[in-house]
């Protein structure tokens, strides 16, 4: 079966490459707080703590209503927020940071890897994961520093869209999480002979654990967490800012936030801290192609 194949060799890969978490990979059966925090309301195969993340409907498998799929649309950089063009079926890899949820589990940052793939899983080497750290310029931190439990592995064959996969594990508690910000998550890997990298950028928005994710020609400034005294969870009005490039140094190509202003993107308040973010500067190792934008 191409799933317990994949399974193995992801285990393995990750087991061996960065010294990543050598703690037990097991399937999402084991802890109850663990399948909270990855419920997947809509069966769209993205936890909702992900859909929140990167700002799809948890409620539907097709936020935007084209035809695509929220997963593919997200793990392969399109538009899941609005109509567009069908995406090619290729091998992808997508890299996503998310906190807890709204749960009464701990308080803990995940890390989630998801991948497309062409018919059955193809041949998967070089697979790296690591993090860049702007003060340490050329350093690929190992996961493991951050490692905080085993991981789970959930993997789906579709009929006419490819194999998908997912690994996901907890890396931290959200406070240790802040002691490293600002910070970028990125994985890379040869995947049938073609070379996949992914990434994304993780700040602190006033005390809030944040990513910048891509929305429209701008990118948005996300939590990782919902806040649980919104007024509906699933909602999300976020600072919306207009990156400037003004440099590159050892750490990477250096952007200003030039603009910042709220919209709703699925329909919740925005901080009045959000105008506060003009003015910052961002080191962002790869660039904002690595970041999907």
């Amino acid at each position: 079966m191409p799933g317990k194949k994949l399974y193995s060799l992801l285990a393995t890969c990750i087991a061996l490459t960065a010294t990543w978490w050598v703690l037990p990979v097991e399937r999402a059966t084991a802890h109850a707080w663990e399948l909270g925090v990855l419920e997947d309301s809509d069966n769209d195969f993205l936890p909702n703590c992900v859909e929140w993340a990167v700002m799809t409907n948890s409620a539907s498998p097709d936020t935007d209503g084209d035809g695509t799929a929220d997963f593919i649309e997200v793990v392969q950089r399109g538009q899941p927020r609005e109509p567009s063009t069908p995406l090619a079926l290729d091998q992808e890899m997508r890299i996503v940071v998310t906190g807890p949820g709204i749960s009464s589990g701990p308080q803990t940052a995940w890390i989630h890897l998801f991948f497309r793939f062409v018919g059955v899983a193809p041949p998967i080497s070089n697979f790296d994961v690591w993090v860049d750290l702007p003060q340490y310029p050329g350093l690929r931190v190992p996961l493991a520093i951050l490692a905080a439990g085993p991981i789970v592995f959930r993997d789906r064959m579709t009929a006419q869209d490819g194999y998908w996969a997912q690994v996901s594990a907890p890396i931290a508690s959200i406070s240790v999480l802040q002691l490293f910000l600002p910070c970028s998550f990125h994985a890379e890997a040869s995947i049938g002979g073609r070379y996949v990298h992914t990434g994304v950028q993780v700040v602190d928005m006033q005390g809030v654990v944040s990513t910048l994710v891509p929305y429209r020609n701008h990118f948005a400034i996300q939590a990782i967490t919902p806040n649980p005294g919104s007024p509906t969870a699933v909602s999300n009005r976020v600072c919306l800012i207009e990156l400037e490039e003004v440099g590159s140094g050892p750490g990477g190509t250096i952007y200003q936030v030039v603009d910042a202003f709220c919209d709703d993107c699925n329909e919740l308040e925005c901080d009045a801290s959000c105008s506060q973010s003009i003015g910052w500067i961002l080191t962002v190792p790869g660039g904002l192609a690595a970041l999907g934008g």
